[in-house]
């Protein structure tokens, strides 16, 4: 696939695609830590543009950020959701894909100080979140329908946004917590309604108390955006025009 290699200016992403977010100034040392294979100079539209285009018939191309303050941000394609990072699923394709995931993350957070991963895809309602930081018990979500994935401390970042805490609580049991608190906020907004508010009055005041909703991709972009960076608001900051690298996923060891 040819790439522009004309610097421009980032572009904007942040739904129905993965990325981590890696604190170094270096894009090679990520591609090199990815063990990203043809890995080649490519700008921010025709990097992403590649990533996106991946299906899993196609070269499996990641685009790899050039600087943003920090952070590097290496953009992968969706595919065989929801498994990034399931990797004890009863289906053996589903947890041997959250192998991979896996060995992509350790490949990152063996090397970097802190790496994180983001993903949603709302055909399915899927979301997820990953951060593992030195001298820190990492951190990682995951949910569809059901919640997939829970392990470590909730961040403070996700109290902040008004995530119900699911702190030691495994998958089945966060699953029971958010549907029981998805129910007790349909419940009042119900009461508030049946008491005179409008709809939108008395939702806006249940959310007021705390979210307490399933999560969402907007869910996503707000935990990036204090943890690291939103990538939905990139093309609204002032950067430098600016290079990446295009490479692509190496093929899972036999």
């Amino acid at each position: 696939m040819p790439f522009d290699e004309t610097p421009d200016k980032p572009q904007a992403f942040g739904y129905k695609i993965n990325w981590f977010a890696v604190r170094t100034p270096d894009p090679q040392s990520v591609v090199d830590a990815l063990k990203l294979e043809r890995a080649t100079p490519a700008n921010w539209a025709s990097g992403l543009a590649a990533v996106y285009e991946s299906r899993g018939d196609t070269p499996q191309w990641v685009f790899v950020s050039p600087p943003i303050g920090d952070w590097i941000l290496a953009v992968a394609p969706l595919i065989d959701l929801p498994s990034q990072i399931d990797e004890s699923a009863d289906d053996p394709i589903v947890a041997g894909l959250g192998r991979e995931f896996q060995r992509h993350f350790s490949g990152l957070t063996t090397r970097f100080s802190e790496v994180q991963f983001f993903c949603s895809y709302r055909v399915v309602g899927y979301v997820a979140w990953a951060r593992a930081r030195q001298g820190d018990p990492p951190r990682a979500f995951a949910f569809m329908d059901d919640v997939l994935v829970n392990t470590g401390e909730q961040s403070p970042e996700e109290a902040t946004l008004g995530f119900p805490s699911l702190s030691g609580l495994s998958p089945a049991a966060a699953t029971d917590r958010i549907f029981e608190l998805a129910q007790a906020r349909d419940d009042e907004e119900d009461r508030l309604v049946a008491a005179g508010l409008s709809r939108k009055d008395a939702s806006a005041r249940v959310r007021q108390s705390g979210r307490h909703s399933l999560p969402g991709e907007e869910d996503v972009v707000e935990l990036a955006a204090l943890w690291s960076i939103d990538p939905t608001g990139l093309e609204k900051q002032e950067h430098l025009p600016g290079l990446g690298i295009a490479g692509l996923l190496p093929k899972a060891p036999a």
